[in-house]
């Protein structure tokens, strides 16, 4: 479902599909495929809206003038406003669309999984004409999320199908111009190399085809061609990622583990460096002398060097990333298994951002206007705003104090979500017998973030109020992050861990915030607080139930209100650096857990 249109960058020029009026495709922009220059030096990674589906959202959006369009598993086709998410029309059809659309001449074109090319009207997603491809040919081996898009070449389309055949269809009726048959499924979608089609098949064999009468050019076979998947247990020959064509090169994946660097003319190869044993199904972003892909099992982003192959820097990820990466300036976008979509250093590979989805995220980024859009399988789409970051801030040693006991706010394993999410963004688990040594420790307490997932404290930490070893951390430097009640309103025993009763006013002395009276006065009651517009630059989640609200003078930063106008989350200043930050995660099933990262990482002013 891949394709290319035109790239010209530092010596590296992608070949043009043609030059034509009016013409989008597949991550089409101004710059080219994979790659996108702007002048606005943004991270990507603050909600500006989202829009529900109904169903996981897999294909890659489409943007064209002020509207996106994009396929559900659900078998919807919807356009919407780009700025607002509004809804403008949906069609419908029977299948799963994962082929992503392009579109010319007022019209869009895309495929469903039933083998069915469509050609809509963009005003108002009228049916102009439909094409039925042949049977599908059986594909045991699955994992099959990706479908071929239409790539427009002249007042043509070509398309690849699960029959085996690539097809060149008349833009106007859908009337097939030819058709040529392949070994196997194409998944890929063709890029369009001078007059040569460049295309992959499930059978280990990547195409080259003319252009103008379908007859084959040239052929290669991948490194496994012969083997038999049997014997691995899980496929090692196909190639449904798709190409990409730079200074007269194509750059592929294929599940055999490889990727891929052909003359794009002869086809012979120039070079190949193994993912072992990881699928590489993400299409390769190429800027420079950089190539960047996504992997599977091996869990990492790549940049590899145009040139040579050679690696440049590895980015270890929590799971798959079967998403094609994007570069934007010097940043490149990867989308994950985890639901997080990756913002990285394009020169070193390192974390910049994220911004977390609720589901998978097989949908490819794609930015336009000050906005980028990606799909998510928690079936919304998602508009991204752009926000300046100090990607040069030093980062801070990050420490997570968690428990196995039953938390006070928490409940039915939500800590441990919050854990292994923390986890595997690098933090480093302290338990109750080692948070007060790391607390005394105040010459580090500046290049040090503590998030507490639950609501017990030993009694080491918090006594003697504003000389305690918690308050003498947060004078000295040091942050803390709450990600639900401040453990210090509850009075629990040490050894039983069973709650006695309240301290208000032990969290009035340790943290110097006058949080009311010792009872329920202090509380109030359980309202809704929402974020401000600081807030959501954190993706503090839309909404939170709280037990406490204060007033602004007492805090230096407000993230939050609640529905009664009382500040809910915030951050407290302390000497030296020191702060106090306040969230609310949902209790029972905590989202936004992106927005701790960015609490815990970035200057808060």
């Amino acid at each position: 479902m891949r394709f290319l249109c035109i790239l010209v960058f530092a010596g590296i020029v992608i070949q043009p599909v043609r030059s034509q009026e009016n013409v989008q495709m597949y991550r089409y922009a101004s710059s080219g495929h994979g790659y996108e220059a702007t002048s606005y030096n943004l991270v990507f990674d603050t909600k500006a809206w989202q829009f529900d589906a109904g169903s996981p959202v897999r294909s890659t959006p489409l943007v064209s003038g002020n509207d996106v369009y994009f396929g559900t598993a659900g078998g919807d086709f919807i356009a919407l406003d780009k700025k607002t998410g509004q809804r403008k029309w949906t069609f419908h059809t029977t299948a799963a669309i994962h082929s992503s659309a392009a579109l010319q001449n007022d019209r869009l074109f895309f495929a469903d999984n039933s083998q069915t090319v469509y050609a809509v009207r963009v005003s108002d997603g009228k049916l102009l004409w439909t094409f039925h491809m042949g049977k599908k040919i059986a594909y045991p081996w699955r994992f099959d999320y990706y479908y071929s898009s239409p790539l427009l070449t002249g007042q043509q389309l070509v398309i690849g199908g699960d029959d085996g055949y690539l097809y060149k269809l008349n833009q106007k009726d859908g009337k097939p111009v030819w058709k040529f048959k392949a070994n196997g499924l194409i998944r890929s979608t063709p890029v369009l190399f001078q007059h040569t089609l460049l295309f992959g098949t499930t059978e280990a064999t990547f195409y080259a085809v003319n252009n103008r009468n379908g007859t084959p050019v040239w052929e290669y076979k991948i490194t496994d061609d012969s083997i038999r998947d049997e014997n691995y247990g899980y496929d090692k020959r196909a190639i449904t990622s798709s190409p990409v064509v730079a200074n007269d090169k194509v750059i592929f994946g294929a599940r055999d583990a490889f990727l891929y660097c052909l003359d794009a003319a002869s086809g012979r190869l120039t070079w190949k460096i193994s993912h072992e044993p990881s699928w590489i199904l993400s299409t390769a972003a190429v800027k420079d002398s950089f190539v960047i892909t996504g992997t599977s099992d091996g869990r990492f982003v790549q940049a590899v060097n145009f040139y040579t192959g050679h690696e440049i820097w590895k980015h270890h990820t929590p799971l798959a990333v079967w998403s094609s990466p994007l570069i934007n300036n010097n940043r490149v976008y990867a989308g994950g298994y985890d639901g997080q979509l990756l913002v990285l250093d394009l020169l070193t590979g390192k974390r910049i951002s994220e911004f977390l989805t609720n589901g998978m995220i097989l949908s490819s980024p794609v930015i336009n206007d000050r906005l980028l859009y990606i799909g998510s399988d928690d079936g919304n789409l998602y508009a991204l705003r752009g926000r300046k970051i100090d990607s040069t801030e030093k980062k801070l040693q990050r420490l997570l104090y968690y428990t196995a006991d039953e938390p006070l706010y928490f409940r039915n394993g939500a800590a441990t979500r919050i854990k292994h999410y923390l986890v595997s963004n690098g933090f480093t688990v302290i338990g109750a017998d080692s948070i007060a040594p790391m607390l005394t420790q105040l010459k580090e307490a500046k290049s040090r973030v503590v998030v507490i997932a639950g609501a017990y404290l030993p009694k080491i930490t918090w006594e003697n109020g504003s000389a305690s070893i918690l308050r003498q951390f947060l004078d000295a430097g040091g942050r803390l992050v709450l990600a639900g009640n401040n453990p210090l309103f509850f009075d629990v025993d040490d050894s039983t861990k069973r709650l006695k009763g309240l301290s208000i006013a032990r969290a009035t002395a340790v943290l110097g915030i006058d949080f009311g009276p010792n009872d329920t006065r202090a509380f109030g009651g359980l309202f809704p607080g929402f974020p401000t517009e600081t807030g959501k630059l954190y993706h503090l989640p839309d909404y939170w139930v709280s037990n406490f609200g204060l007033d602004s003078g007492q805090v230096d930063i407000i993230l939050g209100k609640n529905e009664n106008g009382q500040v809910s989350a915030f951050v407290k200043k302390y000497p030296n650096g020191g702060l106090l930050v306040q969230l609310w995660l949902n209790p029972d099933l905590p989202v936004n857990l992106d927005a701790i990262l960015k609490l815990c990482e970035e200057p808060l002013e």
